[in-house]
């Protein structure tokens, strides 16, 4: 039996009808359903259609509007599964920070269902790269640890090298949004009129996804939009 990832309680297994007939291993869950039930959805119908935050309404948010009034014509149109309240930093804590990999099982398969039924073979999935330091130090890329089959990246973004780069779990919002551009474009192959869609664990500011877009849209990308765990 497996133990709760997260409180350390014994998780119980249901046995199903289906699963008794289909002679199949049965799929252990590394979470209990008390724990799960704390982590928060997002569903289409309450969200922003900017950037996929949790509200009543379908509309933008005051952040979004904030963009638009700041110039950001093309939104991101940001789908999020998960608000991220205290349970969703627990896991991130856990699993970006202190880089335990095993933590990645609690997400893999919801985040890809969701990607793949929203996201057709016509997107092009490009996953936020992390900078070299971070790399050395945790040994994987957060977002793609969420991804149980690769990403088919034909459109490649890379971290600039900065000799002191503070990272942007430790600054505040202002300090987010004055971040210089931190990536550039390295190209595989021509991504003129594609589709591309940015995988990240976490919608903050949106400060780096739009630095992301900024450069596949002036590479000739037709659509850049983003798809996080959270929000």
């Amino acid at each position: 039996m497996n133990r709760c990832l997260v409180c350390h309680q014994t998780v119980e297994q249901q046995l199903t009808f289906k699963w008794l007939f289909s002679f199949g291993q049965m799929q252990e869950k590394d979470i209990c359903e008390e724990c799960w039930q704390k982590f928060i959805p997002i569903q289409a119908n309450e969200r922003c259609s900017g950037c996929g935050r949790k509200q009543a309404k379908n509309s933008l948010c005051y952040d979004c509007s904030r963009w638009q009034k700041n110039g950001q014509t093309v939104l991101l149109k940001n789908r999020a599964l998960f608000v991220y309240n205290e349970a969703m930093q627990h896991f991130m804590e856990e699993y970006k920070f202190k880089g335990d990999y095993y933590w990645r099982y609690l997400f893999q398969d919801i985040f890809e269902q969701n990607l793949h039924y929203y996201y057709r073979k016509d997107w092009i999935y490009v996953p936020i790269p992390v900078d070299e330091q971070t790399m050395s130090v945790r040994g994987f890329n957060q977002v793609i640890g969420l991804l149980r089959t690769p990403a088919t990246t034909v459109a490649a973004l890379k971290m600039k090298h900065f000799t002191k780069r503070t990272k942007q779990s430790h600054k505040n919002r202002a300090q987010r949004l004055a971040t210089k551009q931190p990536f550039e474009y390295v190209e595989n192959k021509s991504i003129t009129g594609k589709k591309i869609l940015l995988l990240d664990d976490v919608y903050t500011t949106g400060r780096t996804l739009y630095y992301a877009q900024e450069l596949l849209l002036q590479a000739g990308a037709e659509c850049v939009q983003s798809f996080t765990l959270a929000r």
